[in-house]
């Protein structure tokens, strides 16, 4: 059994309990901070995530359903050059300036 005072300095320094840290041999705190306090850009993955925004913002509000329609329209006539987020863009444009839903 463990003194108390060593299994809450064990408990702090590896950020978990100490059987935890045995098994998974995991490294101390301020070692694991370094690694992940860097801010990544994901610059690959923009349009994607704005895409994703955009699409959970109108499930938020409860306009899905009128989003997906109006690009559905767009997809009808849209210019084949166009990517994914200028069409998604549009679309969202369009309902903020119809006054459906409120820009946030």
């Amino acid at each position: 059994m463990l003194k108390e005072s060593i299994f809450e300095r064990v408990a702090q320094e590896y950020g978990t309990s100490v059987g935890i840290a045995n098994i998974f041999k995991i490294q101390p705190l301020e070692e694991a901070r370094d690694e992940f306090d860097n801010n990544k850009d994901y610059k690959e993955y923009e349009e994607e995530l704005t895409i994703n925004h955009i699409i959970c913002k109108s499930i938020d509000l409860g306009e899905y359903q009128k989003l997906q329609r109006v690009l559905y329209r767009m997809n009808q006539k849209r210019d084949k050059r166009l990517k994914e987020i200028t069409l998604y863009r549009r679309a969202w444009k369009e309902l903020v300036n119809n006054s459906i839903i409120e820009n946030e």
